[in-house]
């Protein structure tokens, strides 16, 4: 995922945003490319094809439903410039082929994960937290975040986004993403680490939207994230990557 949940939502589905979006369905479709680590801290990256599809229902200025390729959601707004949303979205897990050093540790499943979202227009804000929590029980655990992000439109056809992000999450989530156990310490050579929970990283992220036409545009963003001591200290990370990482991706995206 290019993006943590909490600042897609702030980006795509604020209060003002909302409210403005006409009755009825609308459809978005894109295609583009990312590039990001090959693993939590990983200083090895991948480029992959991305793409994307999602159908949005907007029923009354307070009620928007959404279906897309990753899972379903619904955004309400229970009070004015306050907007809540609650998703079932897909996490794909992490391969093996994704860096050289996850050679000698186990795959990371793919799951489900539920999250819930409150997020408000505050000045030029939007402010929001929220949780993930996996569903089928494969180790990635419970996430939270906490964020703010500003929009501003260029030009008219050009809009530039930033947001800063920082993540919270288990020893259970921790674990999964870069904790070493006995087999893999022996295999691998490095030494066993056993994550605790609490702060996991912090995230700027910068965007640019071109409307090419009314329906066509080209989008560019990335991502910077900076790991705190419990991701970091692992040797993992420590050893084998990097306590900083860089996302980013470009694409076309289409509205109709």
């Amino acid at each position: 995922m290019m993006r943590h949940l909490l600042s897609i939502l702030l980006c795509t589905a604020t209060p003002s945003i909302l409210q403005a979006q006409e009755l009825g369905w609308s459809y978005s479709v894109g295609i583009g490319a990312e590039r990001e680590p090959g693993y939590v801290g990983s200083d090895t990256y991948t480029t992959e094809l991305s793409y994307e599809a999602e159908a949005r229902y907007t029923a009354s200025e307070r009620l928007q439903w959404i279906v897309s390729l990753g899972g379903l959601g619904v955004l309400f707004e229970p009070i004015d410039d306050t907007v809540v949303a609650m998703s079932l979205e897909y996490e794909p897990g992490r391969e093996i082929a994704n860096d050289p050093v996850l050679s000698d540790f186990a795959e990371m499943d793919d799951t489900w994960e539920v999250q819930a979202i409150l997020y408000r227009d505050i000045g030029p804000l939007d402010v929001g937290f929220g949780l993930q929590q996996d569903l089928l029980g494969t180790g990635k655990g419970l996430v939270g975040f906490v964020g703010a992000e500003f929009d501003a439109d260029l030009t008219d056809r050009l809009e530039f986004s930033t947001g800063l992000v920082a993540s919270f999450a288990n020893a259970t989530h921790m674990n999964t993403e870069v904790g070493i156990s006995s087999a893999e310490s022996a295999a691998s050579g490095l030494d066993t680490y056993e994550a605790p929970g609490g702060y996991k990283s912090l995230t700027l992220n910068l965007g640019v939207d071109y409307a090419v036409t009314d329906f066509a545009t080209l989008y560019a963003e990335a991502a910077i994230e900076r790991y705190g001591a419990s991701i970091s200290d692992s040797p993992l990370v420590a050893q084998e990557g990097t306590a900083t990482t860089s996302e980013l991706g470009v694409g076309l995206r289409f509205n109709f």
